[in-house]
């Protein structure tokens, strides 16, 4: 009997946790590869949440990032 491998540890986003944007189903093309800071999520749609990226000059702008468009970055 086969055995079936474990489902993937799936781990929410919280506020404060540095995240890098890639490919996803509505992705910019210009943010791919950015790294950020999550300042807010939201609970519909599942896992979205409002990201400053780092190196942005107007310190005040957010932007939307659906969870299949970011990734968390380990902490070193």
């Amino acid at each position: 009997m086969a055995v079936l491998p474990a489902p993937p540890f799936e781990h929410e986003i919280e506020v404060g946790e540095h995240v890098s944007i890639k490919q996803g189903e509505y992705s910019i093309p210009l943010f791919l590869g950015k790294t950020g800071i999550v300042v807010e999520v939201f609970r519909i749609p599942q896992g979205s949440c409002l990201v400053r990226l780092d190196g942005d000059r107007n310190l005040q702008r957010e932007w939307f990032f659906y969870s299949d468009e970011i990734t968390l970055i380990p902490l070193a």
